[in-house]
């Protein structure tokens, strides 16, 4: 709904809505609200207002009303329906070296649980959301207030153009996967790690809250989803198109052409290498890398034919490449490893804002499968891609999550001394747990325990306080060498 008879833009042309929006750039959201609201308690209330991360009205709603002059609704046609535009606001940042990072996943709509789901994306309510899109990025800087945030980059960004058609065919393909799940029954299964772009992820104040029958399978409640551009994706569309300025939309609708998946495409490049080891593997490619910790990492991108430090569609995609190097009696010496946790702020976490949550529901990983011969050699065994099923993120790694929170969050760390000073604790073990474990993850141990009068090694460099005030060696969650062994059992000689 317009506030005003006459816009600053024509509502039917996409050019026209893109260049009014580029008037944006260089303002904060407070730029905004002073140039539209006079009345200075009303500008104050609407800052405190838009200020608050809890507020119902985000900073998209913001330039909706106060620069586009119209008013906010929940409809599911494009924002400016007869220029078929859909407004997306969302954030940056940037990262240690320059490049740009979306701060978050772009959702696009609600995912239908209660209804029957259209058989292709084409028929799909969001089509109109993705087809074109205006993104008005912001620079999120978590020391400032959000009114404060600035604007920098406002462009149209056109899915069926030339320039995106192969990323509109993944896109296809990953809501057949998501679409599989739900008229399958199995809607309570979706997970954000299924797919490659387009992500089922979770929406509501809590998932567990937001539980709802499924019309394919009334019997089983699933967590409400939307439809959502993943934030790999966003990112690699932030620094491809947004920043350099590479215009996507042309009034000429281009139809995509259908091309080879990309897991395919994987296991094809890599298939010739199969059987070979690293040592022939590197002269039938020509190269020389030098035996350092990630060697076989890089020998896997080599066959894939990149020469960086990643693959342009596993940053797009989330997707993770791991090397695993098996004993040759099948045996996997090493856990994996993941972060290093603050106690402190791993005892307040809830478990779907969690980061282990977040890291598993939302990327995927490339497993690269490598065995010792009998002669010591690294022999290339394939590759696996492999996501967290939902059923089992949700399962047992909840409740092993869980059981090391709580032991952490309700003080009950203890501690037991041997006689070399050696230090034991009460968190579960590898051997007691099934998918994760915790365990130290620091190059020498380091405590100060009150309770025994105890300290040991370099505190500020490799330990961590507890939430009781006693310090322990920083620790993080590792994903069990038996879990691993189990999933990739196929691909390794016992």
């Amino acid at each position: 709904m317009r506030f005003v008879e006459y816009l600053p833009y024509d509502e039917t042309d996409p050019i026209s809505i893109e260049t009014y929006a580029q008037g944006l750039i260089g303002s904060t959201f407070k730029d905004i609200l002073v140039s539209e609201i006079k009345e200075e308690n009303e500008l104050y209330q609407k800052i405190d207002y838009y200020d608050n991360p809890r507020s119902k009205g985000g900073l998209g709603n913001l330039i909706e009303e106060y620069y586009f002059l119209y008013k906010p609704n929940s409809e599911s046609a494009a924002d400016f329906y007869e220029a078929g535009v859909e407004l997306k606001v969302t954030p940056y940042e940037v990262k240690k070296n320059k490049e740009l990072k979306a701060g978050e996943r772009l959702v696009l709509g609600m995912i239908p649980f209660d209804r029957e789901i259209p058989a292709t994306l084409e028929e799909s309510h969001i089509i109109e959301k993705i087809s074109l899109m205006l993104l008005v990025l912001y620079r999120r800087d978590r020391n400032k207030k959000r009114t404060d945030y600035r604007i920098d980059y406002v462009s149209l960004l056109a899915l069926f153009s030339e320039e995106l058609k192969d990323d509109f065919e993944v896109l296809k393909s990953d809501y057949q996967i998501i679409r599989e799940k739900i008229v399958t029954g199995r809607a309570h299964e979706l997970s954000e790690s299924d797919t490659m772009y387009l992500g089922a992820c979770t929406k509501g104040s809590t998932a567990k809250k937001s539980l709802q029958p499924q019309f394919y399978n009334p019997t089983v409640r699933a967590k409400r989803r939307a439809f959502s551009l993943k934030q790999g994706y966003m990112t690699y569309i932030i620094n491809k198109y947004i920043q350099p300025g590479v215009k996507t939309y042309t009034p000429i609708e281009v139809q995509p052409e259908g091309i080879i998946s990309f897991e395919s495409l994987v296991r094809s490049l890599v298939a010739p290498y199969i059987g070979q080891t690293s040592k022939a593997i590197q002269y039938q490619l020509g190269i020389e890398i030098s035996h350092s910790k990630n060697m076989l990492s890089r020998l896997v991108l080599n066959m894939l034919g990149v020469r960086g430090d990643n693959a342009e569609e596993f940053e797009k995609s989330n997707t993770i490449v791991k090397t695993l190097s098996f004993e040759s009696n099948g045996s996997l010496r090493e856990s994996m490893s993941f972060p290093i946790i603050d106690y402190k702020d791993f005892a307040k976490e809830e478990w779907e804002d969690s980061w282990l949550y977040k890291f598993f529901s939302e990327n995927r990983f490339l497993f690269a499968v490598f065995q010792k011969n009998t002669q010591g050699e690294r022999v290339f065994k394939g590759v696996k891609f492999w996501n967290m099923p939902a059923k089992l993120l949700d399962g047992t790694v909840y409740d092993e999550w869980k059981q090391n929170q709580n032991i952490i969050r309700n003080n009950n760390v203890t501690f037991k001394l041997s006689t070399n000073n050696t230090v034991k604790n009460n968190l579960p073990k590898k051997s007691q747990t099934k998918v994760i474990h915790m365990r130290p993850h620091a190059s020498k141990s380091a405590y100060r325990i009150q309770s025994l009068g105890f300290e040991k090694g370099n505190i500020e460099r490799d330990g961590n306080q507890l939430p009781n005030g006693d310090w322990m060696t920083k620790q993080c969650f590792w994903l069990n060498n038996s879990f691993l062994q189990g999933l990739l059992a196929d691909y390794i000689d016992i």
